[in-house]
């Protein structure tokens, strides 16, 4: 039995360098496969959110908020009175601009939102907006 620890100690200690090799490769290896699983799994244990878009009527959009009513409520108004809903110079607009700025958007894309109310411009057509200098938004899908 002494015979055979001493045999095995002896050929560790004649290939030390070499064991200690194979050890760090297989080391290295290990960890560099548990570090790819974990990055490729991540996605998988995330939870990912979707984005649901909803289509909103263009007239909802295009109603001021300072009207006081709603185009529901001008509509409920108008079956139970008989009378047509007044028609604001907003909810006429298709396209909003700021009197800053020298681009146009939908009322409902992002740049439009930030501009502020007292800055807005409306414009009804397109080319009603090419004519006073506007061009159209980059980040506005549909322009």
């Amino acid at each position: 039995m002494r015979n055979l620890l001493s045999k095995i100690s002896n050929g560790v200690k004649r290939n030390e360098s070499d064991i200690v090799l194979v050890i760090g490769v297989i080391l290295i290896s290990l960890i560099s496969f548990g570090g790819g699983w974990l990055l490729g799994n991540s996605s998988k244990l995330t939870t990912q959110e979707t984005m649901k878009i909803e289509e909103i009527p263009l007239e909802e959009l295009r109603a001021s908020p300072t009207q006081g009513t709603t185009n529901q409520q001008q509509e409920k108004n108008v079956k139970e009175q008989g009378k047509q809903p007044s028609s604001s110079k907003e909810t006429q607009q298709q396209f909003v601009g700021s009197k800053n700025g020298t681009v146009y958007h939908f009322p409902w894309c992002p740049g439009a939102q930030q501009i502020k109310e007292e800055n807005k411009i409306y414009f009804n057509s397109r080319e009603e907006a090419e004519k006073a200098g506007y061009r159209p938004a980059k980040n506005c899908p549909g322009l």
